[in-house]
């Protein structure tokens, strides 16, 4: 069986409890509540960057460009768009973040009955800062390289499902996805 890991750094994550969320940066919403590519958090006295970027992955078999999530620590100059003469637009967050849930998806295949896959990956972040939550998702289209982001209450319920995984397989192949709801404060 083969096994990916592309979950969040969990340490990394416990480090942003008690620490103010002062704003994050991305393209400006046009159509819908998502941008492409990268998000910018700015937590504390640091810069951390949510990408979500098409990269050759091994997709159960077959090597294909998906969007892989990835949270990281940059410089500042690190956040900029994707596209050409945009300029990111910053929201201001300006609260203390008091709890991080983090929903991780794991993806499992099996191919004539025998598990042969399986991915784990983070499918969204939220945030508790003050009395709301800040969601980023990623999209679970996987080579749409969208980020979402909703604010609000209760926002674990706003959550995409992934039954698209669950389709088109030919029929030897078996599909299965659940997850799981990490509370870090």
């Amino acid at each position: 069986m083969k096994s990916i890991d592309m979950r969040f750094d969990l340490k990394m994550i416990q480090n942003w409890i008690g620490k103010s969320f002062n704003k994050y940066k991305c393209d400006a919403f046009d159509f819908t509540n998502s941008v492409t590519q990268i998000v910018g958090l700015y937590i504390g006295d640091k810069v951390y960057s949510l990408t979500n970027i098409q990269e050759p992955v091994d997709y159960y078999g077959i090597s294909e460009d998906m969007a892989v999530a990835k949270l990281s620590e940059v410089e500042e100059a690190d956040i900029k768009s994707a596209f050409k003469d945009v300029e990111m637009i910053s929201t201001p967050v300006g609260g203390i973040i008091k709890s991080i849930k983090l929903i991780n998806e794991q993806q499992k295949m099996a191919f004539n009955e025998e598990l042969v896959y399986e991915v784990w990956l983070t499918r969204a972040i939220i945030f508790e800062v003050g009395d709301r939550e800040i969601l980023f998702e990623k999209d679970t289209v996987p080579f749409s390289e969208e980020i979402i982001i909703q604010r609000g209450y209760n926002l674990i319920e706003k959550i995409s499902d992934n039954e698209s995984f669950l389709e088109d397989w030919d029929e030897e192949y078996t599909p299965e996805y659940s997850r799981e709801m990490i509370m870090v404060s």
